[in-house]
């Protein structure tokens, strides 16, 4: 299409309301003539429909809707858990023509027990439609059994043919024998026999005026496992698409616009942009059975000539990995856009060169970025830009900077800077759900803004650069702030790393939570560990470009990262420990007190990970509170000058002791877990607590008692344990008693440093306690989590 053309059509499309209803809006885009009607809407496996015969489809689906009183009018709100599928969106606009709200649940949620269940209460869904991919006999039961307890009037059962050349014959038999039982089961409630009885039913047009409340969409929920409810107006997703005409610069390939769904229809990436944006535009849109998640979803690029592809980097890696390399054609494609996650620039030279080795030859790689509460879509590259960048904001989009540490907003005059990235357009989400605020927001310059939570810089020509999540932090073992987004993105640009991710592991024993960096490699085998320390050294000493409190505490080399629905790392898999990998704990080298290298240590996990993560962890806080490396404080500073041979000797062996130590709970965990099964918490540790300086002499003979108590234990010992437990005593003891000549000796000479070693370590001791107390059975309170207060910005004029 020629520049000209193309103008008079952006123009004409420009002057089509917005505040409108969806399917109204796209049948305005697309029925100025009969030509437009004849382009191709939608490519599903074998079946084909022109714009004129999708816009009938819709109201078959109104039809059926207007009979059962699926309705506006009845204030109708339908859940749908449809699959990537012409039928699901057909009956989308439907819903929407006939004036119902329409929930889009995320297809995680049919295969979860409960989560329908739930969803249906929370957004107080009126009416229930779920294709049959999804559709599960005994869920369907459940929901027919509890239908009027929940407040459904109607459950409707979708068809959904599955053929093509992305699916496999024996895949297609598989479907249609599994609807047959369904339908055996369920037949009045299918949604082909009710076409077939309500088709021609009046439609029942709801006034074709924007509501507040039109779809409800879903966050990915790749960090809580849980997406949260985002309201939309038919205003907000028509802005989306309005604003794509003004993109002249994006030089799309008008002439064959040919796109395809690629991920779950209930998220703003694809409901918005890869099926309602692709529809104003006039574009023909393919659905392939399962999306991204489908393996032979390549061959759908060839067969329908798809020019204009959104996806996620995932593909690109799963594509480089095939069996057979070169099977992929893209030779059709001529825009592709990466959005759901960063991508790096070295990446994106990978992604482009894997492209044009498969028959791209005039091919353009952008990075995306969007948001589910504006609408998808908020920034894109362009395509002189080369760098990890997501470009600049699409028309409408404005931005902010919150800078964290003075709480000033910044925006393109303060550039370079770097800050909290807030966003608001045209395409703004509704607030507000039934009463309740489910869209955080900030009101700057009298606009509602969302912050993204994620951390940016902004260039003075207001380009963005992504440099990782701001909420994605939690308190390490130290107390301090961990920064697990600016952690991923500096890690996934290093060498010879495929894709990363920090996940929070909580341990028991100290209540709280340490970073745990998961790793996958583009080359597996011999050499991960080495690969691993490099890019720690890169990161942390060479490049310095994050601080060391933000050494991750361990490291998962995984074969694969689990990705949800949308591509993204699924965190919520991982917290739960659904992924295997080679663990080790880093630990940080160093060298006349400064840090010079790290290196992994395998981390052994088994049933006695309480009690070896309790004795670590107080031996390495005494380890870190005594001066084995210090001169001592001022007041033994003398004594140490005057005694350095001796003093050293006893550090030594202090040293020594501790190690000792560690090495026995390593090699001894059975024989921990038998003292402390054999406790008595009412005689030795129930209600136990530290809150001041005890008597040291006191506190010395309570632990020579411990070694003889200890020793009185070894002849109930059995088996493996008590041979350990034998062999191990003469050199505990010793070893105890080295202990105890150290401490007795400090405390006589250095009381105010013994004061300062025992307030470091009092919150240890107290978690040893309750580790003893959860070992023995005791009952232990469960610790309750306390909300974060969110700190409102204080409300600026916009004067850009």
């Amino acid at each position: 299409m020629t520049g000209q053309s193309m103008s008079a059509m952006t123009a004409a499309k420009q002057r089509i309301r917005l505040d409108q209803k969806l399917w109204k809006y796209i049948r305005d885009a697309n029925d100025t003539s009969v030509t437009d009607l004849k382009k191709t809407a939608i490519a599903d496996g074998k079946r084909t429909y022109t714009y004129g015969l999708m816009f009938r489809e819709w109201e078959r689906c109104a039809s059926v809707f207007s009979a059962l009183g699926m309705t506006g009018e009845n204030r109708a709100r339908v859940g749908l858990l449809g699959s990537t599928s012409a039928e699901a969106i057909f009956a989308f606009y439907g819903l929407n023509m006939v004036g119902a709200a329409v929930s889009m649940i995320p297809a995680y949620s049919a295969f979860i027990p409960g989560k329908i269940i739930q969803t249906i209460r929370s957004e107080q869904l009126t009416d229930f439609i779920v294709t049959d991919e999804f559709a599960q006999a005994d869920v369907i039961g459940e929901l027919f059994l509890r239908k009027k307890a929940l407040g459904l009037k109607n459950i409707i059962v979708m068809h959904v043919p599955v053929n093509g050349v992305t699916v496999n014959p024996m895949l297609t038999a598989a479907q249609e024998s599994k609807y047959a039982q369904l339908k055996s089961l369920y037949g009045f409630a299918c949604m082909d026999r009710l076409l077939k009885t309500h088709g021609n039913h009046p439609v029942s047009y709801a006034p074709e005026e924007s509501s507040d409340v039109s779809v409800i969409l879903h966050t990915s929920g790749s960090t809580t496992g849980t997406g949260k409810p985002v309201p939309l107006s038919d205003k907000a997703f028509n802005a989306a698409a309005a604003a794509f005409y003004k993109m002249d610069e994006l030089e799309l390939p008008w002439d064959s616009l040919i796109t395809a769904v690629i991920v779950d229809l209930s998220n703003a990436y694809s409901l918005i942009d890869q099926v309602h944006i692709p529809f104003a535009l006039g574009a023909a849109v393919v659905v392939v059975p399962g999306g991204i998640l489908n393996p032979w979803f390549y061959k759908a690029i060839p067969e329908y000539k798809i020019s204009f592809l959104f996806t996620v980097s995932a593909m690109f890696e799963h594509w480089i990995k095939m069996a057979d390399p070169k099977a992929p054609d893209f030779s059709t494609l001529r825009t592709v856009v990466l959005g759901g996650a960063s991508v790096s620039a070295s990446d994106k030279q990978r992604f482009d060169r894997f492209m044009r080795e498969h028959g791209a030859k005039d091919v353009t790689l952008l990075n995306g970025y969007g948001i589910s509460e504006l609408g998808g879509a908020c920034c894109l590259s362009t395509r002189d830009l080369t760098d990890e960048s997501i470009g600049y904001p699409i028309p409408g989009v404005q931005v902010r900077l919150l800078d964290e540490e003075t709480g000033k907003l910044l925006s393109t005059k303060d550039a370079p800077c770097e800050g909290v990235l807030y966003l608001s357009s045209p395409s703004v989400a509704t607030l507000t759900l039934d009463g309740r605020g489910v869209v955080p927001y900030e009101i700057i310059g009298r606009k509602p803004y969302i912050c993204t939570n994620d951390l940016a810089r902004l260039e003075p020509d207001g380009k963005l650069t992504f440099l990782g999540r701001a909420n994605r932090f939690f308190l390490n073992e130290e107390g301090r702030k961990y920064e697990a987004g600016r952690v991923e993105t500096e890690f996934a640009r290093q060498a010879g790393i495929e894709s990363c991710c920090v996940a929070p592991v909580y341990v028991k024993t100290t209540h709280d939570n340490i970073p745990m960096l998961c790793v996958k490699l583009l080359e597996s085998g011999e050499g991960a560990e080495g690969l691993i320390c490099k890019a720690l050294r890169q990161v942390f000493l060479v490049e310095k470009s994050l601080g060391m409190e933000n050494v991750p505490s361990r490291v998962m080399i995984a074969e694969e990262l689990p990705r949800n629905g949308n591509g993204k790392i699924d965190l919520y898999k991982i917290g739960r420990g659904e992924v295997e990998g080679r663990v080790y704990t880093v630990e940080t080298v160093r060298l006349l007190g400064k840090s010079t290298d790290f290196k992994l240590v395998p981390y052994e996990e088994g049933p006695a990970d309480m009690i070896k993560e309790v004795f670590d962890g107080i031996s390495a806080e005494l380890r870190g509170s005594m001066p084995f490396s210090r001169a001592g404080n001022t007041a033994c500073s003398n004594q140490v000058n005057q005694n350095k041979d001796k003093e050293n000797q006893k550090m030594k062996n202090a040293k020594e002791a501790f190690n000792n130590f560690n090495i026995m709970n390593r090699a001894g965990r059975q024989f921990m877990m038998s003292m402390m099964g054999q406790m008595n918490p009412s005689q030795f540790c129930k209600g136990a607590s530290f809150s001041g300086m005890p008597d040291m002499q006191k506190m010395m003979a309570g632990m020579q008692q411990m070694g003889q108590q200890m020793g009185g234990m070894m002849p109930n010992m059995q088996g493996k344990a008590q041979s350990a437990a034998q062999n191990m005593m003469p050199l505990m003891q010793q070893q105890m008693n080295q202990m105890i000549d150290f401490m007795a000796q400090m405390n006589q000479t250095a009381l105010g440093m013994m004061q300062m070693m025992f307030d470091q370590n009092r919150k240890m001791m107290n978690q040893f306690m309750d580790a003893a107390n959860a070992m023995a059975g005791a009952a232990s309170a469960a610790e309750s989590e306390k909300p974060e207060e969110s700190t409102a910005l204080e409300q600026t004029e916009d004067k850009a």
